[in-house]
């Protein structure tokens, strides 16, 4: 069995303005991203990428909840690497900041 460093991934809902990037911006402080993914045309996605200096990859499975088979194609292709998920409607779990963490590996 090979193992893989895991992936983390920072599931959140895209910001709508210049307010909502720098407000998720400072949520994710001291993370460092290796990638944005969204679905095309997410309002925010490319400049929240460029406030975090790094790619954004654009797939149509985000223009819904994405279901494991996609968080999963992230994580395979992002192993130990940080990403954040822009997804609609994401509640987010840590402490009410609207960012969930998820950790994808082998075992998920």
């Amino acid at each position: 069995m090979t193992m893989h460093c895991p992936a983390t991934l920072l599931l959140t809902s895209a910001p709508t303005d210049e307010g909502g990037v720098t407000a998720l911006v400072d949520r994710l402080r001291g993370e460092l991203v290796m990638a944005v993914v969204a679905a095309p045309d997410v309002p925010g996605a490319a400049r929240l990428a460029e406030v975090l200096d790094t790619s954004l990859e654009t797939d149509a499975a985000f223009a819904a909840v994405p279901d494991r088979d996609a968080l999963m194609g992230v994580a395979d292709l992002h192993r130990g690497e940080t990403v954040v998920v822009l997804t609609p409607g994401q509640e987010g779990s840590e402490g009410g900041s609207g960012v969930r963490r998820v950790e994808l590996g082998d075992s998920f």
